[in-house]
């Protein structure tokens, strides 16, 4: 869909580039060249890719809804870690906040934060906690 509306649009091909089905060490070198995410997916349950893009520093946009939204994103001035949105008006204007409204400092808070919240989900952690169930619940 993307490439034909972009085929349509007759957006330039040099300044878009669609990359599909990658192995991770690409989608890693992406993210270490990119400033900021977006992720659309309406009621994502988890949102692994969010995640990803929140530890390598990215300023995410991600839906208002499911796991983004609950478990993922926190929106709290004092403890922003990214942005939510529902509509594309919304994702407009998070967008313009980011490039526009948030001085430099703001921006790299807001990075740190994603990345020290995205720990919550690594594999060191994981462990720990399964660990700790086992050990309340088995004998």
């Amino acid at each position: 869909y993307l490439k034909g509306l972009a085929k349509a649009k007759n957006w330039n091909e040099d300044t878009i580039e669609f990359v599909v089905n990658q192995h991770y060490s690409v989608i890693q070198q992406w993210l270490s060249k990119a400033s900021m995410g977006i992720h659309t997916m309406w009621n994502e349950h988890f949102g692994i890719g969010i995640v990803e893009m929140m530890a390598a520093g990215l300023i995410v946009m991600a839906h208002n809804s499911g796991g983004p939204q609950t478990d993922i994103v926190t929106t709290f001035t004092a403890s922003r870690s990214g942005f939510l949105a529902s509509t594309a008006q919304e994702y407009a204007a998070c967008m313009h906040e980011i490039l526009e409204g948030l001085n430099p400092k703001e921006i790299e808070r807001i990075r740190e934060r994603a990345r020290s919240s995205a720990l919550r989900f690594s594999d060191e952690v994981f462990d720990r906690k399964m660990k700790q169930v086992f050990n309340t619940h088995l004998p």
